[in-house]
């Protein structure tokens, strides 16, 4: 049993030495290396996060340019195993034993989208195989509050103005969906981006609402950036998938991670309690701490087997992720076109 992995900060091990990088601004990067060992094996599909750290993207004299060296060296390293199409998730779905393939992801669009006209540039992005948009990263974004602490912004007009153009890009039947993540964004900005998908049904069939990675809030994570009972549950009630992390910050112990997946199951998914719609966001090598036993995927799913029953065990460690693969490309599924 493999993982699907909705969120990993793959590029970053290479931090220390490529130079789509300076080395001198990711300085924890090598001591999270091991997080990668044996992934490409253990992980059946991941999102493969898009990354930059702020101060890196502040550096860079052109930002999009900048984007398109992290997506070149994506496509380079997963040369015929990215899912663009629904094609690709049929020869995925025969090649159950291969390597990682990879799902194209864009974390933070903070130094990218600083005007209406650059929202135009979303459509070649989604052309050349992006299907994950996360809008928000740092409070440096003008597309809403992000989850640093004292950003209590809420979705600014540009915000909306980018999921009406994401919304858009919808291939229509049998084609590919973009991907909303609310992940970074704080409350009060997620609320909003919520109501906006509650004030037309046919939104989230074609623009597909996650939270990729993270918490829900507990007791031992309560900052912005974990996703409040009340955005879970409007979250779920639209079939948005949560991917929960799998250490520190977000749960100190194996036993805080089992009781915040129970206790997410315990909100309706589309109107049905369970654990539809769970899913595993490990953020390995964005994060510095990981928990025992749960430092690589295989320790994850051996945990995950041996955590929970099987079927939910399965569900968990690929199944709920797999339906979403299957709705995001379309891929015996259906993705609304623009209206």
């Amino acid at each position: 049993m493999r993982l699907i992995d909705l969120h990993t900060d793959w590029l970053l091990q290479y931090a220390p030495e490529a130079t789509v990088f300076d080395a001198a601004l990711y300085p924890r990067v090598r001591a999270r290396l091991g997080q990668s060992e044996g992934y490409l094996q253990g992980t059946w599909a991941a999102v493969l996060s898009c990354y930059r750290a702020e101060d890196d993207w502040a550096r860079q004299a052109d930002p999009w340019a900048a984007l398109g060296q992290l997506l070149a060296r994506v496509e380079a390293e997963f040369c015929g195993r990215l899912l663009f199409t629904a094609e690709d998730v049929g020869r995925w779905l025969d090649d159950p034993e291969g390597l990682c393939w990879g799902i194209v992801g864009v974390e933070g669009f903070d130094a990218l989208v600083r005007s209406p006209g650059d929202l135009d540039r979303l459509a070649g992005l989604f052309t050349r195989g992006v299907r994950l948009f996360q809008p928000v990263y740092a409070a440096s974004s003008v597309l809403g509050g992000s989850s640093t602490p004292g950003d209590e912004r809420g979705l600014t007009d540009l915000g909306r103005a980018f999921l009406e153009a994401l919304a858009d890009l919808a291939a229509g039947p049998g084609g590919p969906c973009p991907v909303l993540d609310l992940a970074h964004l704080n409350p009060h900005a997620a609320a909003e981006a919520l109501d906006w998908f509650e004030a037309d049904d046919r939104r989230a069939t074609r623009l597909i609402p996650v939270y990729s990675h993270g918490a829900p809030r507990h007791e031992g994570f309560a900052t912005p950036r974990a996703i409040t009972p009340e955005n879970l549950r409007r979250l779920r009630a639209l079939g948005g998938v949560v991917g929960f992390s799998v250490g520190p910050p977000f749960y100190d112990s194996a036993e805080a991670l089992k009781a915040g997946i129970e206790a997410a199951a315990a909100v309706p998914f589309r109107g049905r309690p369970g654990f539809e719609g769970i899913a595993i966001g490990t953020d390995f090598l964005g994060v510095d701490q990981t928990l025992p036993g749960l430092g690589g995927v295989t320790g994850i799913v051996a945990w995950l087997s041996s955590s929970f029953d099987p079927v939910t065990a399965v569900a968990l460690i690929q199944g709920n992720a797999r339906q979403l693969l299957a709705r995001i490309f379309g891929h015996g599924s259906t993705c609304a076109g623009p209206s």
